[in-house]
């Protein structure tokens, strides 16, 4: 995990308009991210299995 903290506090570091980042904070985008992107997974998965195909692709998200 702190690998990934690690690399979100880069990216928003590397952006000109954002200043002095708390520690708290890659740590709360990197939670938000993962339930994100859990939720779409999980919609995905869903909507696959009712259209009855076998593989998840691009459409199904």
């Amino acid at each position: 995990m702190q690998t990934r903290v690690a690399r979100i506090k880069k990216i928003m570091q590397a952006d000109e308009d954002v200043g002095k980042i708390a520690l708290a904070v890659p740590v709360l985008v990197s939670r938000a991210l993962e339930l994100f992107l859990q939720d779409l997974i999980d919609h995905s998965y869903k909507i696959t299995l009712q259209s009855g195909a076998k593989t998840l692709n691009s459409f199904h998200l």
